[in-house]
């Protein structure tokens, strides 16, 4: 069958897709490499869509067989997926939480769940953690199960390493390195464990992550698009209140991204619209408008690492504040704590208000012994968090012995919490030998951190679409730090890092490429015109 200029012509379209999708016709068979002059516009490229199909198949694995015929497209699928190293990546990713499911049969437990299972049957704007990962427990209820909650957040971690790869190959980045910036978020067992637990790291990461992704998507951001990321970042807020921070940068970096005025009011008005109206919804219950009323504790709390109430000298009201002389093991859990004897609620906007005044003045008498504290946990953080760092209870075999405390067993029966901890042996034996095999080190999350300034400052260019997803990591990573040193935290950033130093390591192989180029060429027009 030879596909002449007229017979193109005549062939409706239907019938010239379903041609490219058969898997008995050759290269002679249309006569790819033959220049055909007569030939119209419309069906040259249909010769060049049929052409390089077949080109392709033969190139990548030697589609054509013994009578001369492509490769059926079943087996070019199979060595596609073979080839592809995002399909190898995502099946192991999927085998592990897999693994996951079968060997924990309940999602794992922690202090910050009884929060959010607790305003997930009231549906309250509680003063502690906002209500955005509540409501996604809410809606899950009716299951009264851990376990499906703990499949939906696998789901999202996986979506969130296959929103990384896309967002890459979209941009052009090789399809190795793109799969490498998503194999932290596929294989590092802390990220595996985050999504097997009633936490909102998961679910915050996931907004976040698709915020950045949709902001990227096209080289200038739509009007509709600017709201999907608008709305996305704004129930990251209302999951995790770290957020906000994230707002005001994201709001500020996108005229660098040169967006439309349209899209960038878009933007603010799908941000901070939901957040207002949380904001009200929380005044009507506690008197602030606010997201929340645990600011103030936090910081308060990180202060009782160095405070020295003989420099800060606080008023009376604030003097109860000062850290004890025989301090407990935990502030949150000393019985003669101050909040305890205010009268009010621990949490109340109130004790939230005296907690955030003393702090203030801790860090404004003695800046530099919080630095040093800082510092000193910036490098802890990094250092100190690997495995076999067996007494961190975000690995799999620590996590699964902490269970339901006795104060939180009728709300955990909510989400079928009942008995003792059951799961298939070999599954959970792999995880926690695997735990200790494949992770992201602490100092390579650093590296990744810091690699795009120094490609930045090595090449004099500023990739400016790394500049959202980079920013963004470094100011959680610094307010993880700066509010309290605890590893999960972090977890948030690296999807970020990663995309951030791909795209980096893509513009700086384009700039290196372009320059080369360029040289080649004035080395030739120079050779040129001496020969001349």
């Amino acid at each position: 069958m030879i596909l002449d200029s007229g017979y193109v012509r005549a062939l409706p379209i239907a019938d010239i897709v379903s041609l490219t999708l058969r898997a008995d016709y050759s290269l002679e068979d249309i006569g790819c490499g033959v220049e055909r002059v007569d030939t119209p516009v419309k069906a040259k490229g249909i010769y060049q869509v049929m052409c390089s199909r077949l080109l392709r198949r033969k190139e990548d694995f030697g589609g054509v067989g013994p009578n001369g015929s492509a490769a059926t497209l079943i087996k070019s699928l199979l060595f596609t997926a073979v080839r592809a190293p995002i399909v190898l990546a995502v099946t192991v990713a999927v085998l592990l939480r897999a693994a996951a499911m079968l060997g924990y049969q309940r999602a794992f437990w922690y202090g910050d769940s009884l929060d959010y299972v607790t305003n997930a049957l009231q549906v309250f704007p509680g003063t502690v953690k906002p209500l955005g990962y509540s409501i996604f427990l809410r809606v899950l209820l009716p299951f009264h199960s851990s376990v499906l909650v703990a499949a939906i957040q696998h789901v999202m971690g996986l979506g969130i390493g296959i929103l990384i790869y896309g967002l890459l190959r979209r941009w052009q980045v090789r399809p190795m390195l793109a799969v490498a910036a998503a194999l932290p978020i596929f294989l590092d067992p802390r990220q595996l464990a985050m999504e097997h637990s009633l936490l909102s790291e998961t679910l915050f990461t996931f907004c976040l992550t698709g915020a950045v992704v949709v902001t990227l998507w096209r080289r200038r951001l739509t009007g509709p698009a600017a709201v999907v990321a608008g709305l996305l970042l704004a129930a990251a807020t209302l999951t995790r209140s770290i957020g906000m921070p994230l707002v005001v940068l994201y709001l500020a970096l996108l005229p660098v991204q040169r967006v439309r005025f349209r899209a960038l009011l878009a933007a603010i008005a799908s941000c901070l619209i939901p957040l207002f109206a949380y904001g009200l919804w929380f005044q009507a219950h506690h008197g602030v408008l606010a997201l929340g009323a645990s600011d103030g504790m936090i910081l308060w709390g990180r202060t009782m690492s160095f405070a020295d109430c003989a420099k800060i000298r606080p008023p009376t009201v604030l003097v109860p504040l000062c850290p004890r002389k025989h301090p407990v093991h935990s502030i949150w859990s000393d019985p003669n704590a101050w909040f305890y004897a205010t009268g009010n609620s621990p949490m109340s906007p109130d004790n939230n208000s005296l907690a955030r005044q003393f702090a203030l003045r801790a860090f404004v008498s003695q800046p530099v012994d919080y630095a040093l504290i800082v510092v000193r946990d910036f490098a802890l953080t990094f250092l100190t968090n690997d495995p076999p760092v067996t007494e961190s209870i975000w690995l799999f075999s620590v996590a699964k012995y902490i269970g339901v405390e006795p104060r939180a067993v009728d709300v955990a029966e909510a989400y079928g919490y009942e008995g003792t901890f059951n799961g298939i042996t070999p599954f959970w034996t792999f995880l926690e030998r695997y735990q200790y095999w494949i992770f992201l080190p602490g100092l390579g999350l650093l590296a990744v951190m810091v690699a795009p300034v120094v490609f930045a400052v090595r090449y004099k260019r500023l990739s400016i679409p790394a500049l959202i997803p980079w920013t963004m990591a470094i100011t959680l990573v610094m307010l993880a730090v700066a509010l309290g040193p605890e590893y999960r935290y972090l977890l948030p950033a690296v999807p970020l890092a990663c995309i951030a130093l791909a795209l980096t390591m893509a513009h700086t192989n384009a700039v290196r490429t372009t320059t080369t180029g360029a040289t080649a060429i004035n080395g030739t027009h120079a050779e040129a015109a001496s020969s001349g």
